[in-house]
């Protein structure tokens, strides 16, 4: 099935001089990202929303890249930012708060989001998924993790925005995955910037126990941990979206005078 171009291409929407960086999860698209840019948007924020390389074309696509690739796509995003931003925010779902994690690791942003950022998976197979490595170059994802928790209003209304993610997940991307998780999890006591770490209580993608042990590993600066009792995995398009925007925004707004 092809997608449709506004669901996989990246945004921009030019603001003031905080910049934010809108990072998706794995295997989806920046249509995951778009509802909470345009809300930052409108409240005078600069945003970009990227596409990570395999991501918004085909399982097969994906299946020729990594993390590492991941990484610098993330990095190019800050780069692009910096063009005309003084402070750069990394925000992100998922495997995409990952990267967020990992840029901060670095130093290359001013402040993170993280939303639902794995460092456990909820599905301890897919700890073993290199067992299978030989026999099999894809899993096909339950139909409720593709549906992803979306309100079924967002498939009624054309008003709303929807969501474009793979039905099938490359193994070598998965383990590239994992092997990552591992990484950034020794790296976070070296994170200084200010951060707020969101996690949905009803995530089945993400052990919710994960935001746990990223506030537990970041001692060096000032964190906030936020629980969503009705939100899936996909916390950017559910039920609490407005109020997740507006917790981004109260951010952004603690800490532009101190960034």
């Amino acid at each position: 099935m092809k997608p449709q171009k506004r669901l996989v291409d990246p945004f921009y929407f030019p603001g003031n001089p905080v910049g934010c960086l809108l990072i998706h999860g794995f295997s989806g698209s920046p249509s995951e990202m778009r509802y909470l840019g345009e809300q930052l948007a409108s409240l005078g924020w600069t945003v970009l929303g990227i596409r990570l390389s395999g991501h918004g074309t085909t399982p097969e696509q994906m299946a020729k890249t990594r993390w590492e690739d991941w990484v610098k796509d993330a990095e190019a995003g800050v780069a692009e930012l910096r063009k005309s931003c003084s402070n750069v925010i990394g925000m992100g779902l998922s495997m995409g708060g990952l990267l967020a994690l990992h840029l901060a690791t670095l130093d290359l942003i001013d402040g993170l989001v993280s939303m639902n950022s794995p460092m456990l998976l909820a599905d301890r197979r897919t700890q073993y998924v290199r067992l299978i490595r030989p026999f099999r170059k894809f899993v096909t994802k339950p139909k409720s993790q593709i549906v992803a928790h979306v309100p079924s209003d967002y498939r009624l209304t054309q008003s709303k925005p929807e969501r474009f993610v793979y039905d099938k997940i490359p193994i070598d991307s998965l383990i590239s995955l994992n092997k990552a998780i591992h990484k950034v999890r020794r790296e976070l006591k070296h994170i200084k910037c200010p951060a707020l770490l969101m996690q949905s209580r009803k995530d089945f993608t993400v052990d919710p126990a994960s935001v746990q042990i990223i506030r537990k590993n970041i001692q060096a600066c000032e964190t906030e941990v936020l629980y969503w009792e009705h939100s899936g995995h996909i916390l950017t398009l559910g039920t609490e979206r407005e109020e997740v925007a507006l917790k981004v925004h109260e951010f952004l707004q603690r800490y532009n005078e101190v960034l």
